[in-house]
């Protein structure tokens, strides 16, 4: 199983497009988190040293497969003094599975304060669940509330276990491809059993340096699911409490085929 350096090893074929490096031949289908992290490494390699990932904002179009590259194209939409915006397309032959806007910022001094709070769970070790998937490669994933009758968690602990450089890039794409796991709409009662369910459209804000070499809690809050969709949010904290990004993802949801 490659880890995620490997995942997030692209080459570069000139200024503006990509290609993704590792397939997957045991597994066909392609998790989102993968080509949105894949997609947002794409658009750093294109920003002047310094600025760093401040939000995106992506739509799944089509399913993706892990058996072939994935092609990436960026578009520079703007390179201001502060801020840099990119547009990413990823394809795969020769159809859109994936498209994002990102948003870069050379971070500036200022007021830091926060106004949500980090919940109290069980610590990473205690808080270990054998009934959940603890880890995808070198990804560790934690049930941090064992919640009864719940299929999934919606508070997880996660870090990787491969030392990460000293890049702030690649700790925003890996917390990229940590947001994908799991779901808050598992809170509604009303959510169905062996759902058939899809990614529709993600986005991110990345509050404060993260280091996914540490623990991240992952905090999903559910907010509406309505006519085949469901929407739910997030806050990401690190173990002392402070608020390193929040997320919002609507999802196909449907009740899966008699």
């Amino acid at each position: 199983m490659p880890s995620i350096l490997d995942l997030l090893t692209i080459d570069q074929r000139d200024d503006s497009h990509f290609v993704t490096r590792v397939v997957d031949t045991t597994h066909p289908g392609l998790y989102g988190g993968q080509v949105a992290a894949q997609s947002l490494l794409a658009a750093c390699r294109t920003v002047e040293d310094g600025q760093v990932p401040h939000s995106l904002h992506a739509y799944f179009l089509r399913a993706g497969r892990s058996t072939i590259p994935i092609e990436l194209e960026v578009f520079r939409d703007r390179d201001g003094r502060s801020y840099a915006a990119r547009r990413i397309v990823a394809t795969q032959s020769d159809e859109v599975i994936f498209s994002m806007a990102a948003s870069f910022h050379t971070p500036e001094s200022g007021a830091d304060v926060q106004a949500v709070t980090m919940p109290e769970v069980l610590p990473p070790i205690e808080g270990r669940s054998e009934a959940v998937p603890r880890g995808t490669g070198d990804i560790v994933l934690l049930d941090a509330q064992p919640t009864e009758g719940h299929d999934m968690p919606f508070r997880t602990w996660t870090r990787t276990t491969t030392p990460l450089p000293d890049d702030p890039h690649i700790h925003a794409c890996v917390l990229t491809y940590v947001s994908d796991f799991f779901t808050g709409l598992v809170q509604f009662e009303e959510f169905p059993k062996n759902p058939r369910v899809a990614s529709l459209d993600h986005a991110m804000w990345f509050y404060r340096a993260v280091d996914m070499n540490r623990w991240h809690l992952m905090d999903w809050q559910a907010q509406s699911m309505a006519h085949g969709r469901g929407h739910y949010t997030g806050h990401i904290y690190d173990e002392q409490g402070h608020l390193v990004a929040g997320i919002g993802q609507e999802m196909v949801v449907r009740a899966a085929r008699p």
